[in-house]
């Protein structure tokens, strides 16, 4: 559905701007499908927090913030997964083990940007009180660039990626 409504909005633009998309289509299509995981992500933790209050807590607790997170990340981890091999890197797995390679790299760099945004917003809601709705959308916009550079370098680079990393390297590092 989502990549139905991009090739439509793709249709609708003029032939200029179509250029302009393919020509930065990784890129593109990565904010595209992050801006969608980055509304998962604050619907996720917005209903976690509707939930925890009916219970009386706040998000300033350390317990429900910390829990409302990982839920959040858990269901947009793997939405994100989903949409980043399919539609964003297109990559294709042979193998169960393939697959399972590219879930555990996946995976264990968005265990990462977890716990950087688990102590980004342990320090700035619960230890100093900001705004909530805030800071889960400027620590998505952060989380967004990190899980780019991780999923392009690490999890979804193709076999031409590695050696072209080898033959800078050694341009950078002649030894």
């Amino acid at each position: 559905m989502l990549e139905a409504l991009l090739q439509f909005a793709l249709k609708l633009m003029p032939r200029p701007i179509k250029n302009l998309f393919y020509r930065y289509e990784s890129g593109l299509r990565y904010c595209y499908y992050g801006a969608w995981t980055t509304l998962l992500s604050i619907l996720t933790k917005l209903v976690g927090e509707w939930l925890f209050s009916l219970g009386g807590y706040t998000m300033e607790m350390d317990i429900p913030n910390m829990v409302n997170t990982t839920a959040s990340w858990i269901i947009c981890a793997t939405f994100a997964f989903v949409v980043n091999k399919k539609y964003v890197f297109m990559s294709k797995t042979e193998t169960k083990a393939a697959l399972l390679r590219e879930m555990t790299g996946f995976y264990g760099a968005r265990l990462v940007s977890f716990f950087m945004e688990l102590g980004i917003m342990w320090l700035t809601v619960t230890r100093f009180h900001w705004n909530f709705a805030l800071m889960t959308v400027l620590v998505q916009v952060i989380i967004l660039v990190s899980n780019y550079v991780f999923s392009k370098l690490v999890v979804f680079r193709k076999k031409g990626d590695a050696d072209q990393m080898k033959n800078n390297k050694d341009i950078v590092d002649p030894s």
